[in-house]
């Protein structure tokens, strides 16, 4: 995993946007008002139908989104802002439903306080991830909560690095998350950067740990003990290579 954050998430993980809600839904228009005109009032029914529809998803938004202002408090101008937030996300097919969009933003707006194009940014991609990985919404959010909060990164960056984490095979006992947000204080407060903790966490997997918290358990103490005796200096590289050899996972 050396050699850093992956600017965008949609990069790492390959993830292609399709044609938008919007897009879908003016063409379906565009079919039924052509049936009208071919087939006279049988197709009238079917843009009644279409209508009606329509109505329905327009009160499932408006429900969706007072449900969010009463969960998080958002005044009336930040939900006019949040609206269009999620009116964009759906239009480019992320939620499976306006509830399903209201959920994760209620939860990202709950868990980091984000207001504006920073939500919207993280729910994307907590969004992506959990099309791409099958992670739950909390669970990305509370991670990368942490990670920006301890290593002054972006949600982006920091789900960004969780992806390359499982394509990297750091998830294979499922602990990638928890590890991830247990440890990310440990590491910063011993100098690292979050690139240097998902290569210190790549190292123990790949050399026989069998899951990432005994990486995490097995590390830190080595680390502070190396860093009091003066065996990690200020320089990343060497201290990452002298990390990985006192720790085990690299020969020296």
């Amino acid at each position: 995993m050396a050699g850093g954050i992956i600017g965008n998430l949609m990069f790492a993980v390959g993830f292609k946007i399709g044609d938008s809600a919007l897009r879908k839904a003016e063409k379906q228009v565009g079919v039924l008002q052509n049936k009208v005109v071919a087939f006279g009032a049988a197709a009238g029914v079917a843009m009644a139908g279409f209508a009606v529809a329509a109505t329905a998803a327009a009160a499932n938004f408006e429900t969706s989104m007072s449900q969010i202002q009463m969960a998080t408090g958002a005044t009336n101008e930040q939900m006019e802002a949040t609206k269009a937030i999620a009116t964009d996300l759906y239009n480019q097919n992320f939620g499976e439903s306006w509830d399903d969009l209201g959920q994760a933003l209620t939860t990202t707006m709950q868990i980091t306080g984000q207001q504006g194009e920073a939500l919207k940014q993280t729910t994307r991609d907590a969004l992506l991830l959990r099309d791409a990985f099958g992670f739950e919404v909390t669970e990305s959010v509370k991670t990368s909560d942490t990670m920006m909060k301890q290593f002054g990164i972006t949600s982006d960056q920091a789900m960004s690095l969780l992806a390359q984490g499982v394509q990297n095979g750091l998830d294979k006992s499922g602990d990638l998350m928890d590890t991830a947000n247990e440890y990310a204080n440990q590491f910063k407060s011993l100098g690292f950067s979050a690139d240097e903790m998902f290569d210190t966490l790549a190292a123990g997997s790949q050399n026989g740990a069998f899951n990432l918290d005994k990486v995490g358990k097995k590390a830190l103490p080595t680390i502070n003990r190396g860093i009091k005796r003066g065996g990690c200096n200020a320089n990343p590289n060497r201290r990452r290579t002298k990390v990985l050899v006192m720790t085990g996972m690299m020969t020296a």
